[in-house]
C-alpha cells in the first residue's frame, strides 16, 4: 500500500473515532498513534505532502487517488472547511490530536481553527505572493495541461482539441515577438511539475523546430511532442516523483516512461502518431545508449531529437534529488557539452542560436508560480 494511501486510511479512522462518543479512549490514543506513524512514513517520501479534499474523493498533489473516489472523510471534512491538508512536517502527538479533534467534530465549524505547527488546512491553500507573477501569459495553457495530465492519471484520453489549441496559442505568443519570447515557467511543488515542464517543452520545441527551417506542420508536430513526450510518467508511483531521493528501483520506473507514454497514446489511433514516436524516442542517444534499450540501433526521428534537447533543458533548471538546479547559462553549457554523444549537434546548435537571440532580446524569462 502506497503511502499517501495508509496515511489517509490512518487519519479516517482516527477521525470515525471522534465521531463515536463511546469509543474507548485506549482505542483513539492507538488511532492517534497509528495515524501519527503513517505519517512519519510518508514524510520519509515526501517532505511537503499536500491533499485537497472535494466533493468526489482526493487529489494528492495535482493525482486523484482512484482508490478514494466518494471518500466519506473528503466531504465531511469540506463540511468543516477543510478543503486541504498541508503538511510541513511532523507534529507532535497533542497539536495533531487539537487537529483531529477539530477535524472530527461533526457540522460546520463554530470556533477558529487551531493554528498548529507541522501542518496547515483550510477552505483554500494559500498562496506565497511572492512565488506568483500576475501576468504570466499562459495562465490559461497551464490550465489546459494541468487537466490532460489529471485525465492521464484517471485513465482519460488525451484531449486532441486541446493539445492542438494550446500548440496554437504557443505559437501564437513565439510569431508576435520580433525576437522569440520565452516565458518558461518554474514550479515550486514538485508534484506540480509535468504540466508546466510539457508547456515549457513544447515552447521550447516551437522556436527550435522555426530555427531548423521546419515547415508548419512540422512545426505543430514538435510542439505537440513536447506537450506529450513525458505522458508516461502519470504511470509511476506518486513517491517516485515526490519523493527525496532516487533509489535503484525509481530509476528503472523512470526508464518505462517512454514506452508506457507511446503505448498510451497509440491506443488513441493515428492522430498523435508523432508524439508517440517522440514519446518513445526522447531518451535515445546518438551514442547509442540511452533508453529504451534496441535490439537493432537506429537514429532518433528528427522530431525525438529536437524533443530531447529541449526536455533536457527544462529538466536541467529543476531541482533533482541528485542534484541541484542549473541557471540557464550553466544548463546551456551542459547542451553542448554532450553535443554528438546524448543529442542531434544540428540541433543542439539551433537551441544555443535560439537561447543567445532570446537572452539577448530580453524575452527569455524564468517565472516561478504555484499553480
Amino acid at each position: 500500500m502506497q503511502s499517501p494511501a495508509r496515511f489517509l486510511r490512518a487519519l479516517g479512522h482516527a477521525l470515525e473515532l471522534r465521531q463515536r462518543s463511546n469509543a474507548d479512549v485506549t482505542l483513539r490514543r492507538a488511532a492517534d498513534e497509528a495515524c501519527l506513524t503513517s505519517l512519519t512514513e510518508l514524510l520519509r517520501v515526501d517532505s511537503n505532502p499536500v491533499f485537497h479534499f472535494t466533493p468526489v474523493g482526493v487529489e494528492y498533489g495535482p493525482r486523484p487517488l482512484p482508490e478514494f473516489a466518494g471518500w466519506t472523510w473528503a466531504t465531511r471534512l469540506a463540511a468543516r472547511s477543510i478543503s486541504y491538508l498541508d503538511l510541513t512536517g511532523l507534529p507532535d502527538p497533542g497539536e495533531l490530536a487539537l487537529f483531529l479533534d477539530y477535524a472530527g467534530t461533526p457540522g460546520p465549524p463554530a470556533t477558529p481553527a487551531p493554528r498548529l505547527a507541522g501542518l496547515r488546512f483550510g477552505p483554500v491553500p494559500p498562496l506565497p505572493r511572492e512565488a506568483v507573477q500576475d501576468d504570466y501569459p499562459l495562465d490559461e495553457e497551464l490550465g489546459v495541461m494541468r487537466r490532460v495530465f489529471t485525465g492521464a492519471v484517471q485513465g482519460d484520453r488525451v484531449s486532441l482539441g486541446d493539445v492542438r489549441a494550446v500548440v496554437a496559442s504557443l505559437s501564437a505568443l513565439v510569431a508576435e515577438a520580433d525576437e522569440p519570447v520565452l516565458p518558461l515557467l518554474h514550479l515550486s511543488a514538485r508534484e506540480q511539475y509535468q504540466p508546466a515542464h510539457a508547456l515549457n517543452s513544447a515552447l521550447l520545441c516551437i522556436v527550435v523546430a522555426e530555427e531548423l527551417g521546419l515547415g508548419g506542420e512540422e512545426r505543430r508536430e514538435c510542439g505537440v511532442g513536447g506537450l506529450l513526450h513525458d505522458i508516461g510518467m502519470v504511470r509511476l508511483p506518486t513517491e517516485t516523483l515526490v519523493g527525496e531521493k532516487f533509489t535503484s528501483q525509481d530509476r528503472a520506473r523512470v526508464r518505462g516512461h517512454p514506452l508506457e507514454g507511446a503505448r498510451m497514446l497509440l491506443r488513441q489511433g493515428d492522430a498523435l502518431d508523432g508524439a508517440a514516436v517522440a514519446c518513445y524516442e526522447h531518451h535515445l542517444r546518438p551514442d547509442g545508449n540511452g533508453y529504451p534499450r534496441l535490439s537493432y540501433p537506429r537514429e532518433p526521428h528528427l522530431l525525438s531529437r529536437v524533443v530531447a534537447v529541449c526536455d533536457a533543458f527544462d529538466a536541467l533548471l529543476a531541482p533533482r534529488p541528485d542534484r541541484p538546479p542549473l541557471n540557464p547559462a550553466g544548463a546551456l553549457h551542459e547542451l553542448e557539452r554532450n553535443a554528438v554523444s546524448h543529442f542531434d549537434p544540428r540541433v543542439v546548435a539551433a537551441f544555443s542560436a535560439v537561447m543567445m537571440r532570446s537572452v539577448r532580446g530580453g524575452g527569455l524569462t524564468l517565472t516561478s508560480r504555484l499553480y
